[in-house]
């Protein structure tokens, strides 16, 4: 069971606690997107500027704050939680790396990783299924 599937079916109190501290969709909709501006920063088509040492850093997106903060409360040392704090650090790692290779010019290495690591990692981070390989 993923998750976000097992905080969904924890008790109404625990639930509205949770639900209190995070818009689910909305922190998954912000990774969604996610994609959609990496491979316009790929393709040359971004106006933004994307800073790696800024993108790697797990701590600073909402849900984020969440997984190190609120979540910690109400799950403890839970596995799935600690899954999911794993997959989202590599999700934000990858799409630094994904800005950096393009930074140094290297557009089909950052290609390679937006159709291989974070591809697979960014969906974990939304379906997190737990102990997946």
């Amino acid at each position: 069971m993923g998750f976000f599937s097992s905080l969904f079916s924890s008790n109404e109190t625990t639930k509205r606690k949770i639900l209190d501290d995070l818009d689910v969709m909305d922190a998954i909709n912000a990774h969604v997107h996610w994609k959609m501006r990496l491979e316009k920063y790929i393709n040359g088509t971004s106006e933004e500027k994307l800073d790696p040492n800024i993108i790697c850093l797990d701590n600073q997106c909402k849900l984020g704050k969440w997984i190190h903060g609120a979540a910690v409360e109400h799950f403890h040392d839970d596995e799935s939680l600690t899954d999911l704090r794993e997959q989202h650090a590599k999700f934000h790692v990858f799409a630094s790396r994904i800005v950096e290779n393009v930074l140094a010019g290297n557009k089909p290495a950052a290609q390679d990783l937006m159709d291989g690591d974070y591809k697979y990692t960014s969906r974990k981070v939304v379906f997190c299924p737990h102990r997946a390989a």
